[in-house]
């Protein structure tokens, strides 16, 4: 049996459904984490390796489990931004790397973790992106303003989960946001471009495309945060492209990919890149687009393209993620976004996770307890005020 060790730092949610992915493929899942892990609040994975919360410790229990049982795993996953850079900073050993890390190129490894060496391999490989700039500390605001134009996009280096992006639509704007951005270093400028956003889930192995997802992304939890709801559709245009980033820079693994749809040339614009699963992988069953058959393909050693039925779904599907679109709701006041869930518009309720009573309970209880944090913070707030 295919055997996986998924491997979590930082406590996110964006790992919570994946367990039950590789249970549809017939895996054995392990996971390897700290204690308050959300993950873990999954029914779906095998055995838990209990990880220290000490970055140090973390590190130095995971080489110790790949020193010594790492050839009984055919897939090891790095599950956030957080190790992936650990990882990335720390291993020197290129056997290890690519043991551990979503690359078949050591030599592109500037991509793990960084916004601009994601820039630079665009640049490296002719990849159809925005047009960029990475900030030294010689470039003065007006000479980085005439280079780019406004309005364009002010981007930290090493950020994650829309943290660190500013627009800028005028020199006044850029020079705030350079003031408020502690590190400075690599900080990566990228062209504004007028149309909407695409994100995708993929799929490769060593560099091919086995399965994707390709949704314009609706509702968003923050200014640049999270997608909490995605209008899908089947592209199959956007394959070569596709194609070319996996074989070019050497994808291996999972990859969130977004790009930006230009309406005046039509074009897609590359933006980003997080080599990493995430909450969406689970929801490509509703969409035709079924990781779990991705899975199975590569453990039989078959890197093909999963083939999309379109007699079994139709052409548009909107799937809101409930955890983080509630979470939207309650933050933004959204009484239609809360009628929406309540009613079971467009069959919303469909993608409450009650396959997994234990992710239900946790899910719901978390949700109950951001409701009643927000309502103490503003009750605070108000009696502060009359004092």
């Amino acid at each position: 049996m295919y055997k996986i060790l998924i491997v979590s730092y930082a406590n996110w949610d964006s790992l919570m459904e994946l367990p039950a992915v590789f249970k549809q493929a017939g895996c054995t899942t392990d996971i390897y984490c700290a204690k308050d892990s959300w993950i873990l609040q999954s029914s779906f994975y095998d055995k838990w390796i209990e990880a220290s919360s000490n970055e140090a410790t973390f590190l130095s229990g995971l080489y110790d489990i790949v020193g010594k049982h790492g050839n009984e795993y055919d897939w090891i996953i790095p599950g956030d931004d957080i190790i992936l850079r650990l990882l990335n900073d720390t291993i020197t050993d290129e056997k290890l790397f690519y043991k551990l890390l979503p690359l078949t190129k050591i030599e592109n490894r500037e991509l793990l973790g960084s916004k601009a060496g994601f820039s630079n391999l665009c640049d490296k490989y002719d990849i159809k992106t925005p047009r960029f700039l990475i900030y030294d500390a010689g470039q003065s605001p007006e000479s980085i303003a005439k280079y780019m134009g406004f309005p364009f996009m002010m981007k930290t280096d090493r950020s994650e989960a829309g943290t660190g992006v500013f627009k800028c639509d005028n020199l006044h704007d850029l020079i705030d946001n350079l003031k408020n951005v502690e590190n400075k270093h690599n900080v990566v400028f990228q062209q504004f471009i007028e149309g909407y956003d695409i994100n995708m889930e993929v799929l490769y192995k060593e560099g091919e495309l086995i399965v994707y997802s390709y949704a314009k992304l609706l509702k968003i939890l923050g200014k640049f945060g999270l997608s909490t709801q995605r209008l899908f559709s089947q592209n199959t245009e956007i394959i070569p492209e596709l194609r070319k980033i996996g074989r070019s820079i050497g994808l291996n693994g999972f990859a969130s990919i977004a790009f930006m749809y230009n309406e005046l040339d039509k074009k897609h614009y590359l933006i980003e890149i997080d080599v990493r699963p995430n909450s969406w992988i689970y929801y490509g069953r509703f969409t035709g687009n079924d990781f779990s058959e991705g899975i199975k393909k590569i453990s039989k050693g078959d890197l093909t393209l999963v083939n999309f039925d379109s007699n079994k779904y139709p052409s548009e599907v909107k799937v809101s993620l409930y955890k983080k679109d509630m979470m939207r709701v309650i933050v933004t006041k959204d009484v239609k976004g809360f009628l929406y869930w309540m009613l079971n518009k467009e069959d919303c309720r469909k993608y409450i996770p009650t396959y997994d009573k234990k992710l239900l309970k946790s899910t719901n209880k978390y949700l109950g307890w951001f409701f009643k944090e927000l309502v103490k913070e503003k009750v605070q707030k108000l009696a502060g005020s009359k004092k």
